[in-house]
């Protein structure tokens, strides 16, 4: 009871003085008993998504590092410096939320799909903090021709190759239709409320009844091959598919096989052109949109798709974890309807998963300390 009143209470300040900035300048509470954490670090220059689940299972989904690229468009800036590594960057922010019971250790890592901004940070993290378990959409065999990014698939594996031999015999490959491979670790019938659901990967889809193939065999671009999952906890559902919402025989077909709405989600593909489009979010219509932002171009996020969705979808709240201020001034339209912007994206859900907040975290150093937040938001039944 008291953990959840820890909770309650600031929910309770914001409803009588304001949506957000109640807290502003004092460090997140730690995550605790119950509380469905999912934390967007931002580094600027890679996408990394932590979680901790109700029972303290913790998870990490992709680890990006866009530094070697040498890009047509300039990259944001990097946070908290330039001389931090990405790697670095989340490591040191894991460490500051994993809870004590982890060990110091990640139950699980999840590589989305093989492009630099999403997993060549992770032998590093690896090295930092240990996985128990590394899950692709490959394992055990990296050999199949239908995918395009070849080259970094042979960057992947040789990271693979170095993983302890111990390690190895934990991985597993992510299938489409499962519900049973990633689990609670720590208290697995504590919360029997608590589900994570594989829908896509390396192109293959769950429809609900059985996995088909939008490709027909085809060759498969690597972002179509994104792992995509659904994370429920209580009312409360949240959607993340890598890259693969750039391309809607995947993101479609997903939205299709869940069929309801959901509560936040991991912006497609950093919300690019051709990516949320009108049929997916009719059926999924998220609450909460989180989008991981390295570049400063007006298609990632992509302007028009913005436009349409805040007018298609008035009440979708937006987050980005970077955009360059002359973006910012560029596109006052757009962004100045953002809910929050330039920071580490938190959402916490409370106990039961009836309930969440959402805080943006100044990334300007590691103390992690709240800019705003907003909520509590109702999970849809």
């Amino acid at each position: 009871m008291k953990t959840y009143l820890k909770y309650l209470l600031p929910a309770f300040l914001i409803l009588v003085g304001g949506e957000n900035h109640t807290f502003a300048g004092t460090p997140l509470s730690p995550w605790s008993e119950g509380c469905l954490d999912i934390h967007a670090i931002n580094s600027g220059r890679g996408e990394c998504t932590f979680f901790i689940f109700p029972d303290g299972t913790s998870m990490v989904v992709d680890a990006g590092d866009i530094s070697a690229l040498n890009p047509k468009y300039p990259k944001v800036p990097p946070k908290p410096d330039s001389l931090s590594s990405p790697s670095t960057v989340y490591a040191r922010y894991i460490r500051h939320f994993l809870p004590r019971k982890a060990k110091g250790k990640l139950d699980y890592a999840i590589v989305t799909h093989y492009h630099i901004d999403h997993f060549s940070a992770i032998a590093e993290l690896c090295e930092e903090i240990p996985f128990r378990t590394l899950v692709d959409r490959s394992w055990p065999d990296y050999s199949d021709e239908r995918y395009v990014a070849k080259s970094n698939m042979d960057f992947y594996t040789s990271f693979v190759k170095r993983f302890p031999a111990c390690v190895r015999k934990k991985m597993l490959r992510f299938e489409p239709g499962r519900n049973d491979q990633i689990v609670l670790r720590h208290k697995p019938r504590g919360y029997p409320n608590f589900r994570v659901k594989n829908y896509a990967a390396g192109g293959i889809v769950w429809d609900g009844e059985k996995c088909i193939d939008p490709y027909e065999g085809k060759q498969v671009k690597e972002n179509g091959a994104s792992c995509c999952f659904l994370l429920s906890y209580g009312d409360f559902d949240y959607y993340t598919g890598g890259d693969a919402g750039g391309n809607s025989k995947v993101a479609l077909p997903v939205a299709r096989a869940i069929g309801r709405q959901i509560d936040a989600m991991k912006a497609d593909h950093h919300l690019s052109h051709h990516t949320m489009e009108q049929e997916q979010m009719d059926i999924l219509q998220p609450s909460i949109v989180v989008t991981q932002s390295f570049f400063v171009r007006d298609i990632q996020p992509d302007l028009p798709t913005m436009r349409r969705l805040l007018s298609d979808y008035p009440d979708m709240k937006f987050f980005f974890t970077n955009i360059a201020e002359e973006m910012q001034k560029a596109a006052q339209d757009v962004f100045s309807k953002a809910y929050g912007m330039n920071g580490h994206i938190v959402i916490r859900v409370l106990p039961g998963g009836t309930e969440y907040m959402v805080y943006v975290l100044d990334d300007n150093d590691y103390q992690y300390n709240i800019k705003s937040e907003f909520g509590p938001f109702r999970s849809k039944p």
